[in-house]
């Protein structure tokens, strides 16, 4: 599958493969119930909850998704173990298709995300 990108929400939700939909649509609940006062803006063309930075994004490919968050916040949730067993990047934290969607992860993830911002004032990709 080629990068998704899309300049609306919905445009691309609509370019997300049918038989990754629900998966996504799963992960993308899951932000929006963890970041409540975040909105939901198109970054690189992929969804990036906001508030007034970047928070976290995410990006569906063939094989897994990526959620993107700050590298401060990933090495911490790395250091506590949270991330073991997880291919990661930089800020990013691979969602492999083939293992069920972790969604308590996420949303500690998205909280963890959420208070670095408001306690420390941490930017995205600062």
């Amino acid at each position: 599958m080629a990068t998704i990108k899309g300049t609306t929400l919905e445009e691309y939700l609509g370019k997300v493969p049918a038989e990754l939909a629900d998966r996504v649509a799963a992960l993308h609940g899951a932000l929006a119930r963890a970041l409540p006062e975040a909105r939901v803006e198109i970054e690189w063309g992929q969804p990036a909850f906001v508030d007034t930075t970047i928070l976290i994004s995410y990006a569906a490919y063939t094989r897994h998704i990526n959620l993107y968050t700050t590298l401060s916040s990933r090495a911490a949730l790395a250091e506590a173990g949270d991330l073991a067993g997880f291919t990661t990047g930089k800020g990013s934290i691979q969602l492999p298709h083939d293992d069920p969607l972790p969604l308590e992860l996420i949303t500690r993830i998205a909280a963890a995300r959420a208070a670095e911002y408001r306690e420390h004032h941490v930017l995205w990709r600062s």
